[in-house]
């Protein structure tokens, strides 16, 4: 199960893949609290969904390019707080 705060179509805006069609998968719960973070909305809620139910409704838009983001867990080897 992963708890998920948002599945969307969108254009990348970053890395080697920067204007091409993306769906996002963005998790929720992410503790780290970087500095640049554009997404604190995503800190808590979300919803709990089986990686199949995931896995089909990115498949449904038939888009290529998929990126999973947030849901980071802190850890004492990366963690500056």
């Amino acid at each position: 199960m992963l708890t998920v705060h948002e599945i969307y179509l969108s254009i990348q805006g970053e890395s080697t893949h920067v204007g091409r069609p993306c769906m996002f998968v963005r998790l929720t719960a992410c503790d780290l609290r970087c500095r640049w973070c554009d997404t604190p909305y995503a800190f808590t809620g979300g919803r709990k969904m089986a990686i199949d139910d995931v896995v089909a409704e990115v498949l449904s838009h038939q888009c290529p390019l998929v990126e999973i983001t947030g849901g980071e867990r802190c850890c004492s080897r990366t963690c500056t707080r």
